[in-house]
């Protein structure tokens, strides 16, 4: 978790007196997520930076959205647009990033198992 502080990815909601970090659940969800990208996708820390600063900002456009939404005058309505168009944009860019990520995994996989079906008929040959 320290690791992560020095990096900027996570920061403690408060200290105790003498110094200790405390971690909020936000906080904790937020180390959940971090692992997340890290294990499961295989992000590096720079990659893993970029897209949660693209989550916060996705949060932000969202709770602009939302307080605008009752508002029916034509620069709302445009201002909408304009926030619509920007998370539209985010959440695309996102979802490349994640591409990206699966469609070198899945190389990945198919270069093992080419491998694999090469010894299966290697083992075939011997008998």
């Amino acid at each position: 978790m320290r690791y992560y502080e020095e990096l900027g990815l996570l920061h403690p909601s408060s200290y105790t007196s003498g110094g200790e970090r405390r971690y909020a659940g936000a906080d904790l969800e937020r180390l959940g997520r971090i692992l997340e990208l890290r294990d499961v996708l295989g992000m590096n820390l720079d990659e893993i930076r970029e897209f949660l600063e693209a989550e916060h900002r996705l949060d932000d456009l969202r709770a602009e959205y939302r307080a605008k939404k009752e508002v029916r005058t034509s620069v709302a309505r445009a201002e909408q647009r304009e926030i619509l168009t920007e998370i539209l944009t985010l959440n695309d860019g996102l979802a490349r990033q994640i591409d990206a990520k699966l469609e070198r995994m899945k190389e990945f996989r198919d270069r093992l198992r080419g491998k694999a079906k090469r010894c299966r008929e290697l083992l075939e040959e011997l008998g």
